[in-house]
């Protein structure tokens, strides 16, 4: 009877914590739909809307409520609503994903071109509730598509009939919005295109027998050098991404496709550059990052929170549990069943309460606020060690003091995900960690001797590895894999910061 009420208050507390687990796993989807920068939609089995998020909202131009049921329909082009019907239509009757590219057009008359992917959604028996799926703006890609495909076709005629193609690529050259310069031996400029006009405010009367240096920054002048150099030798360049400078001496974001232009004896007479004004994509790139970067802060911020919620309230409760049981345990008018069970359960309210603080600490580590990294990584190590017997040696250099909270939040999570892919997925009994001072750079190196960087093995790697490069190169760090015979090596690479830390970091909340 005992065993079996033990057995029960263990199936009772594991389904509490299931169900604490599926409510905070509900909390955080409800925020990523929130955030997402893709829109998601969610139809019963019948194709009809249950629901859209904000940015699905927001390419539609329209509010949920008027997309509900069979009305979604509405916010399609008409020229796309059969086709996108029909395809919907397949894809509930055959239950493969549903995938089609199609228009959004909104009630000022805007288009937006999408990307509509959607997977069934199966309840507990495997049958099919809906669909569930997300919508991705394409506008620009398919702009840039429609361009390239007509290029490409141009391209394919201009090859069959060598006069006409000479004539049709005079043509397209001038009236191509990308610059296209050719250049002779020297480095002189001798064609210079409307489009070249356009990006860089020089006719052709003024640039052409100048040298390319004219529109080039002085500061980028050497690696232009080397990239001339490189077409010389024979190696095409595509999509090389630089500045370069107007005649007004602004600068823009260009990228650049060189190659060799040869006679018919296959001597090299020249180059020619095709320029693109990446301006625009390079300004969507940094808003990107931008978010990104607000994404991982946002993330640290949830641990925190969550490491102060679960030891201040949580941990806090359970230890008023451990008080009460132990009271209850020196009562001697008790039974010994009594006894028995407030023992058995003192037990478990310690461990619980053990596993509490050791998961609040690891999400976010009291020691990396009060005493910095390297009292943060020594903790995390030995922990670690203790769980899973990898035998760790940690060299960490006395000369690195505090760091930025940023530095040193981003390192230890580099840290954290390397060594959990070595006991994961490495299968290497040891590991090295060195922390030290590399030139103008902070170097953090996790060394293991397993089985090595397996390509079948990238898309364990994938999400871990991109949040490590992602969490770096917001602090223009960098993240190298390098093999180490046997084993793996991941290099992080930080500046050394500016100027030491504004003041001393706030202790963590959770600490007590």
């Amino acid at each position: 009877m005992d065993a079996a009420l033990q057995e029960e208050t263990k199936r009772r507390r594991q389904q509490e914590y299931e169900n604490q687990q599926l409510r905070q796993e509900n909390e955080w989807l409800r925020t990523l739909a929130h955030i997402s920068p893709v829109g998601i939609f969610r139809t019963d089995n019948k194709g009809r809307c249950l629901y859209v998020n904000e940015r699905w909202c927001e390419l539609a131009g329209r509010d949920l409520e008027s997309v509900l049921g069979d009305r979604w329909q509405a916010v399609l082009h008409p020229d796309d609503l059969e086709r996108v019907l029909t395809t919907w239509q397949d894809s509930i009757q055959s239950g493969l994903p549903f995938r089609a590219e199609y228009r959004f057009v909104q009630p000022t008359g805007r288009v937006v071109w999408v990307l509509g992917q959607g997977a069934r959604e199966l309840n507990g028996r495997g049958e099919m509730t809906g669909y569930v799926g997300t919508v991705t703006e394409i506008t620009e890609l398919r702009t840039m598509r429609d361009k390239l495909e007509h290029s490409h076709a141009e391209l394919e005629v201009r090859i069959q009939d060598r006069t006409a193609e000479l004539q049709r690529m005079a043509r397209v050259v001038e009236g191509s919005d990308d610059a296209i310069i050719t250049s002779d031996l020297t480095g002189n400029i001798a064609t210079w295109n409307r489009g070249a006009e356009t990006l860089f405010g020089y006719s052709a009367a003024e640039i052409i027998g100048q040298s390319t240096f004219v529109f080039t920054p002085e500061d980028k002048r050497a690696s232009a050098a080397i990239l001339k150099r490189r077409v010389r030798a024979g190696e095409d360049i595509h999509h090389h991404e630089t500045v370069r400078c107007t005649k007004s001496g602004d600068q823009v974001d260009v990228s650049l496709s060189i190659f060799t232009l040869r006679d018919r004896a296959g001597r090299a007479t020249g180059t020619c550059a095709i320029v693109r004004d990446i301006t625009g994509r390079k300004a969507a790139e940094r808003r990107l990052r931008r978010l990104s970067w607000r994404l991982l802060t946002l993330q640290d911020q949830e641990r925190r929170r969550l490491a102060r919620e679960l030891h201040d309230a949580t941990a806090q409760t359970l230890a008023a549990l451990c008080m009460n049981l132990s009271a209850l345990a020196r009562n001697e008018s008790a039974t010994d069943r009594a006894r028995r069970l407030i023992a058995d359960s003192l037990e478990l309210a310690e461990q619980a309460t053990k596993e509490l603080r050791s998961t609040a600490y690891l999400l976010h580590p009291p020691l990396l606020d009060e005493s910095g990294l390297p009292a943060a990584l020594r903790w995390f190590v030995e922990g670690l060690a203790t769980r899973s017997n990898l035998k760790v040696e940690l060299d960490l250099s006395p000369t690195i003091k505090r760091l930025t909270q940023e530095m040193e939040t981003t390192f230890f999570r580099v840290l954290q995900e390397s060594l959990m892919n070595v006991v994961r997925h490495s299968g290497s009994e040891t590991a090295t960690i060195r922390l030290h001072e590399d030139g103008e750079w902070i170097t953090l190196e996790v060394r293991d001797r397993g089985r090595g960087f397996i390509p079948s093995r990238r898309e364990v790697f994938g999400v871990g590895i991109a949040g490590m490069r992602e969490r770096l190169s917001q602090l223009g760090g960098v993240l190298l894999i390098e093999p180490n015979d046997p084993g793996t090596a991941i290099v992080a690479r930080l500046p050394k910061p500016t100027s030491p830390p504004n003041g001393t970091p706030a202790p963590h909340p959770a600490r007590r």
